[in-house]
């Protein structure tokens, strides 16, 4: 089956009040994050973006941050060292702030929630908790691979941790993913090999749920959607539409 094209372009937006986790993974770094932006943006017009990278480190051809589309207030670099899960840490920091008769699950979200980096639990504290759910969106998770878990069953807790923060999470990452791709509630394939190329590639959606934009086996291709086209072309804005 060819993939489904809309000459008047198709929305990236989730259904209103949905809430779920996003994975996005394919073969051009340069790709995923463009397109990543654009998700982003479709639900929030002022997402976060937490970007795994040592310092120093920069894509080429850019990505939104290197071309100046996330504001420093809504940047947050964090490197591969500091975005290791933080086991010892919420082992001994769980204590402090749970009572002896709290339930199960509420200690299991906290110590869920402590794993993550600092960077990021600060990040979740701060913009949390404002009127409309913030996106945000974490780019490179696949430098960090071999720190957390590969399963569906431990990268779960992870997603549910940042949705009960109060945020939309959407993670990226690059190259082939593992099966805990699966945990995530909304998973699509970037297929395009690089930018150059990217008028050939679709978005493939492996994983999908009530809300979403997309259902599960639909193949779509990039160009059918304005604020990809846009992002791919090194727009930040897609173009008013015309009427």
């Amino acid at each position: 089956m060819a993939p489904a094209r809309s000459p008047k372009g198709l929305e990236l937006a989730a259904r209103e009040g949905s809430s779920y986790g996003t994975f996005l993974y394919g073969p051009s770094r340069t790709v995923l994050l463009r397109v990543a932006y654009a998700f982003a943006r479709a639900s929030d017009p002022q997402p976060y973006w937490v970007d795994i990278r040592d310092p120093n480190e920069y894509l080429d051809p850019p990505g939104p941050v290197e071309l100046g589309w996330i504001p420093d207030d809504h940047l947050f670099v964090v490197s591969r060292s500091e975005a290791r899960p933080q086991d010892a840490v919420s082992n001994l920091a769980l204590w402090t702030v749970v009572r002896s008769d709290e339930p199960r699950s509420v200690i299991a979200g906290l110590t869920d929630f402590l794993r993550l980096p600092p960077v990021v639990q600060d990040v979740l504290s701060r913009y949390g908790e404002e009127f409309r759910r913030p996106v945000f969106v974490v780019a490179n998770t696949d430098r960090v691979r071999d720190y957390y878990p590969r399963d569906r069953v431990g990268v779960r807790p992870i997603v549910d941790a940042m949705l009960h923060s109060g945020v939309v999470p959407i993670f990226v990452a690059r190259g082939p993913p593992g099966p805990g791709r699966l945990a995530f509630d909304l998973v699509i394939e970037v297929e395009a090999p690089d930018l150059v190329r990217w008028r050939e590639g679709t978005l493939r959606c492996e994983r999908s749920l009530n809300g979403a934009p997309f259902q599960q086996d639909q193949r779509i291709r990039l160009d059918s959607f304005p604020a990809l086209a846009a992002a791919l072309q090194g727009q930040k804005d897609p173009p008013e539409p015309t009427t």
